[in-house]
């Protein structure tokens, strides 16, 4: 029988009795926007830490199949339940994997979580897509790093988040980007989500093209809540990984009582 195909990843191993956190990057990121939370949770829990644009594999992907990859790599680490800590767009992708396979889940941390694309963020997908053909991907990409983090305590973020989508490479920055309007069509299947399973949801302030749809929107969740936090933009993680970091921490900490 064929090995199932799996995620790159970086584990940090803890001990047997510990948790797993598995980090899950957000669109054009990587294992490297993650380490202020790699330094700090390492400490508390087994992390697998997810290279989802590091795949062998060339076929087109859609959001089930990306679930599909995602528990394939679990099952690969013997890893039968975990924590989710996601960024921005990673954020519907755990959300449908929690729908998928909820035995996996224990709770999903949401980074900049987006949970609905408004009439400008559809906009600017459209955008996006209809130019990937003419425009060089790291322009679009350094354009809509801007659109979303504008202002000058932003920057940090913003070219970290640049310089790691130089590393995609044209296919691969087209192959996840048409995996973006899968999750603008319906969330219908968001009413599958296990009662059981708490959802948490951090966000900058100042995060201007996201935030009010999530506050909106993560009230229909049953188990969810927000934290905001504040001068921060939608790359909280990075930002002000110290405040996100103890949020979090809070939080998981919180469920083992």
């Amino acid at each position: 029988m064929a090995e199932e195909e799996i995620f790159d990843a970086e584990v940090y191993y803890k001990n047997d009795p510990a948790k797993w956190l598995i980090l899950v990057h957000g669109f054009g990121g990587s294992a490297r926007t993650w380490k202020k939370q790699i330094d700090f949770f390492s400490k508390h829990y087994n992390l697998l830490v997810l290279e989802m644009h590091k795949r062998n594999g060339n076929e087109d992907l859609d959001l089930d199949k990306i679930c599909k990859l995602m528990n394939n790599t679990l099952d690969h680490y013997n890893i039968e339940q975990a924590h989710f800590l996601s960024f921005s767009f990673s954020s519907l992708i755990c959300l449908r994997f929690a729908v998928l396979y909820p035995e996996k889940v224990d709770s999903l941390i949401m980074g900049g979580g987006i949970l609905k694309f408004n009439l400008k963020t559809r906009f600017l997908l459209f955008l996006a897509i209809t130019f990937k053909g003419f425009v060089h991907y790291i322009v679009l990409y350094r354009f809509f790093a801007y659109i979303i983090m504008p202002k000058k305590n932003h920057m940090r973020s913003r070219a970290i988040f640049v310089n790691e989508a130089r590393k995609l490479g044209y296919e691969e920055f087209c192959k996840w980007l048409d995996v973006i309007p899968q999750t603008t069509k319906s969330l219908s299947w968001l009413n599958e989500l296990n009662d059981n399973i708490k959802v948490l949801y951090v966000s900058g302030n100042e995060d201007y093209l996201f935030l009010k749809d999530t506050l909106k929107h993560s009230k229909k969740i049953r188990n969810s809540q927000m934290e905001i936090i504040d001068n921060c933009g939608h790359v909280c993680s990075i930002e002000q990984y110290d405040k996100f970091n103890k949020i979090v921490f809070k939080y998981l900490t919180s469920m083992s009582l």
